[in-house]
């Protein structure tokens, strides 16, 4: 593993990964594997933060969503279990549903969904 990845390095991962040559396995362990072991969205803009132990990126934004004020639990679990939408179509799912961020521990392949009010979804990864 080698914690030092450049910024290209990442941007390559990155474009890779949105241009449907890696999968969110394969992207994931291709991040894992360069030193970033966790990463956050946040849903109203997309706008994602890498963190390794000693490196740390942010993409640019990507949407302007709304997030609902209202959280629907039922409505989050539909939409994590829908693997096959694409990345900004999710988005657009979670925030209407009241998800803010997201939360993505590489190693324990788990992601923790936060709403507005501090309502919170675990989901373990299945990849």
């Amino acid at each position: 593993m080698n914690d030092k990845i450049t910024e290209s390095e990442f941007q390559e991962i990155i474009r890779r990964r949105s241009n449907g040559v890696i999968d969110f396995s394969q992207f994931l362990d291709e991040l894992s594997q360069r030193g970033i072991n966790e990463y956050e969205i946040e849903v109203a803009t997309g706008q994602a933060t890498y963190k390794g132990v000693y490196s740390e990126f942010k993409t640019d934004s990507q949407v302007n969503l709304v997030i609902s004020d209202n959280f629907n639990r039922n409505k989050v679990l539909e939409a994590i279990s829908n693997i096959s939408l694409p990345f900004l179509d999710f988005l657009k799912e979670i925030a209407d549903a009241g998800i803010v961020t997201y939360h993505v521990i590489i190693p324990e392949k788990k992601a923790i969904y936060l709403g507005n009010r501090g309502e919170e979804i675990e989901e373990q990864l299945k990849i």
